[in-house]
C-alpha cells in the first residue's frame, strides 16, 4: 500500500466489529496518516449511532489547518 501524498487521519475505535484497533494502526502506518485512538465507540458511522461529531470535526478542522 502506498502512502498518501497528502496529510491524512485515521481514527481507530477499540471496538469496532468491522476492523481491528490493531489493523487501523496499520493501516494509519502504511498510509503515513496520523492515527487517533477513538476510544470503545464501535464502527464509527450514522448506522452505529453517531450524528454530529464535534471530536471528528476538530481533527477535521486541525488537519485542514496544517494544509
Amino acid at each position: 500500500m502506498a502512502r498518501l501524498p497528502f496529510r491524512a487521519v485515521v481514527v481507530g475505535s477499540r471496538d469496532d466489529e468491522h476492523m481491528t484497533f490493531a489493523r487501523a494502526q496499520e493501516l494509519a502506518t502504511a498510509l503515513g496518516a496520523e492515527f487517533v485512538d477513538g476510544g470503545a465507540v464501535g464502527h464509527l458511522n450514522t448506522a452505529s449511532g453517531f450524528g454530529p461529531w464535534p471530536a471528528g470535526e476538530a481533527l477535521l478542522a486541525r488537519l485542514l489547518a496544517r494544509a
